[in-house]
């Protein structure tokens, strides 16, 4: 990852604001107007597109980042996903990024296959942040080193990037979207090994018991379909003997309830 990739989100973050009083977005330069058409942004979905758009393409201008199309797309992902996040009124589903690029005609213009794994980064907001917070850690960690005359504050910044990268791994999605995720967090490992090797930076040290990601996938693709840690399985065979209490129940109520029935009609004949 390269220092120039964390100036595009810093200055994309400039370019749109969410103004929590009107509970909207603001572009503060109009350049961003350039990716709606007739250059005018009139929704907030179509603002966060262009965004999007203008983030991507100045990632793909960064000479560094010109061979790792796949990453540069996933980090533009993780930056929209917490920009939609700020806007409360936006309901965040797993179609909810799709939603908002497709209304854009410069992102429906790239033509990205409905099989490209490209599109398999849409989850929970919750591992999106995650992604996104380890993210902004390596970036926090290449400004440091930059811009510090110590190598302290450096050292300090790549410490809370282990945490920022324990917390991706304690909170791992469940199986269908394993993989995916993994592909972004592995990215964002080999960006910060990278920064390590140059600088000579801490390891991203994980606790007793955890993996790194693809470990855990493993670990999720051998837990049983439609079952949860910790949780039974309900058994699905009518003859289970786990069942007959639950059809017992019913059957002995019948004639409890019938002679009940029976009474009652009974002394009603009589005092007629």
């Amino acid at each position: 990852m390269s220092k120039e990739l964390c100036d595009a989100i810093d200055q994309v973050e400039e370019y749109i604001t969410f103004d929590s009083t009107s509970q909207k977005y603001n572009f503060n330069d109009g350049i961003l107007n350039s990716y709606c058409t007739n250059q005018n942004c009139e929704s907030d979905d179509l603002k966060l597109g262009s965004a999007f758009m203008a983030l991507l393409d100045n990632f793909k201008g960064i000479e560094d980042e010109k061979l790792e199309d796949d990453k540069i797309y996933q980090y533009a992902v993780l930056w929209l996903s917490y920009k939609i996040k700020q806007n409360p009124k936006i309901e965040f589903i797993r179609t909810t990024i799709d939603d908002i690029l497709k209304k854009n005609e410069w992102y429906n213009e790239l033509n990205i296959p409905v099989d490209d794994k490209k599109n398999t980064i849409r989850f929970h907001y919750i591992y999106l942040i995650n992604l996104y917070n380890f993210l902004k850690g390596i970036c926090n960690t290449i400004n440091k080193r930059k811009d510090s005359s110590t190598s302290s504050e450096c050292l300090e910044s790549a410490k809370k990037c282990s945490d920022l990268y324990r917390a991706c791994i304690m909170h791992f999605p469940w199986r269908e979207i394993c993989n995916p995720y993994c592909s972004v967090l592995t990215n964002l490992k080999k960006d910060y090994d990278k920064l390590k090797a140059k600088y000579n930076l801490s390891e991203l040290n994980l606790p007793e018991g955890l993996s790194d990601c693809n470990e855990e996938c493993s670990k999720k693709a051998s837990i049983r379909p439609n079952s949860l840690p910790g949780s039974s399985l309900i058994p699905t065979n009518i003859n289970n003997g786990n069942k007959l209490p639950y059809i017992a129940v019913p059957l002995v109520l019948i004639p409890i309830i019938l002679g009940i029935s029976y009474k009652y009609l009974t002394h009603v004949g009589e005092k007629s």
